[in-house]
């Protein structure tokens, strides 16, 4: 069985405004978010240096120019989904 998901209300708020701008941003992003639950750890993605989420490590997964910034809780087998970037964002949001 796979992870279960959990979204936070900022990466909620950016999927809502994608789904209303860019319908197949949306979809592509979606569907990468869904891989996640079979294997939280692509080859795409990355550990994130000095980011956390909740406690635990931030991880990036990359989906054309967007960021997909998440952490793993191996314990309770949830991946977080804690915000959704654009890649100009993220250099700045998450002070490289």
């Amino acid at each position: 069985m796979g992870y279960k998901l959990d979204f936070s209300e900022e990466s909620l708020s950016k999927l809502e405004s994608l789904g209303q701008s860019d319908a197949k941003r949306l979809r592509q992003i979606f569907m990468k978010i869904l891989s996640l639950r079979r294997n939280p750890f692509p080859s795409d993605s990355k550990k994130l240096q000095n980011f956390n989420y909740k406690g635990l490590s931030g991880y990036r997964a990359d989906q054309g120019e967007y960021r997909i910034i998440y952490a793993v809780d191996e314990d309770n087998k949830q991946v977080l989904i804690g915000k959704i970037l654009n890649r100009n964002e993220d250099y700045k949001e998450l002070k490289r």
